[in-house]
C-alpha cells in the first residue's frame, strides 16, 4: 500500500504531478505517465516527512528533489491544498472498498474547511466522520452523530469512547445495534460530564427530544394555519 500522500516528480525538470494520493500506480495510469518518461515516485507525509525515489542514472538526487518539493510546499496542509486543486480527490481510494483520501486526511486533522462528505465509508461502514471522531478532529458544529457503521456503531459512540464529545452534546440516547447508548459508552470509558450519570443524561436527552418534537409540531400547525387562512 502506498503511503499518504503519494505524488510523482519528473527528472530532470522537477515538475510535480498528482492524481490519486493513495496510489502511485493509479496516478501513472490516470495521467498517462511512465518511468520511461522520467517520472518518479515520491511521498509527502502528514508528519512533514518527504521521500523521493530516483533510479540509477538519474541526474537528480532524492535529496535535491525533496528539497525542491519542500521549498515549493513548506507544510503538508499547503501541499494537500495544492494537490486537491490540481486533480486529486478526497473520494479516491487505493483499493475497492478501502479507505478514502478523506479518511487519511481526517486521521491527521487535515480535512479542508467546509468538508461535508462525512458519509464516505470503507467496506465496513467506517465513515470519514468516525475516523475524525476517533482522533478528535470533528469541526465545531458537527451534527451528523447518527452516521453508523455496518455493525451499528455511531459517530457519537466513537467520540464518546475516546473522550471527544463536545460540550453541549445532547444525543446521548443514540444506540448501537445491541442497544448500547452513547451515554453508557461514555460511562464505561470514563468520559461522562462531571456530575452526570448515564441515566441522568438519557433522561435529559429524552426530555429534550420530546420538547423538540412539540416545537416542530407547533411550527407545522402554524404553517398549516397560515396556508389555510
Amino acid at each position: 500500500m502506498c503511503q499518504f500522500a503519494s505524488l510523482l516528480f519528473h527528472v530532470p525538470s522537477l515538475e510535480f504531478a498528482v492524481s490519486n494520493l493513495l496510489s502511485h500506480s493509479k496516478t501513472f495510469e490516470a495521467l498517462d505517465l511512465s518511468e520511461q518518461q522520467g517520472w518518479r515516485e515520491a511521498h509527502y507525509l502528514p508528519s512533514g516527512e518527504i521521500g523521493c525515489r530516483t533510479i540509477d542514472g538519474d541526474s537528480v538526487s532524492p535529496e535535491t528533489a525533496a528539497g525542491v518539493l519542500r521549498e515549493q510546499f513548506p507544510t503538508f496542509p499547503g501541499f494537500l491544498s495544492w494537490a486537491l486543486s490540481h486533480g486529486a480527490s478526497l473520494e479516491d481510494r487505493e483499493n475497492e472498498g478501502g479507505c478514502t483520501v478523506a479518511h487519511e486526511a481526517a486521521y491527521g486533522g487535515h480535512l479542508p474547511s467546509g468538508f461535508d462528505r462525512w458519509e464516505l465509508a470503507d467496506k465496513y461502514g467506517w465513515t470519514v466522520a468516525h475516523e475524525a471522531a476517533r482522533y478528535g478532529h470533528l469541526p465545531p458544529g458537527f451534527d451528523r452523530w447518527e452516521l453508523v457503521t455496518s455493525d451499528g456503531w455511531t459517530v457519537a459512540h466513537v467520540a464518546a469512547g475516546y473522550g471527544h464529545l463536545p460540550s453541549g452534546f445532547d444525543r446521548w440516547e443514540l444506540a448501537d445495534s445491541t442497544g448500547l447508548t452513547v451515554a453508557h459508552e461514555a460511562a464505561g470509558c470514563g468520559h461522562l460530564p462531571s456530575g452526570e450519570t448515564a441515566e441522568s443524561l438519557l433522561s435529559r436527552a429524552r426530555r429534550n427530544r420530546r420538547n423538540r418534537r412539540r416545537r416542530e409540531l407547533r411550527a407545522e400547525r402554524r404553517v398549516k394555519e397560515l396556508y389555510n387562512g
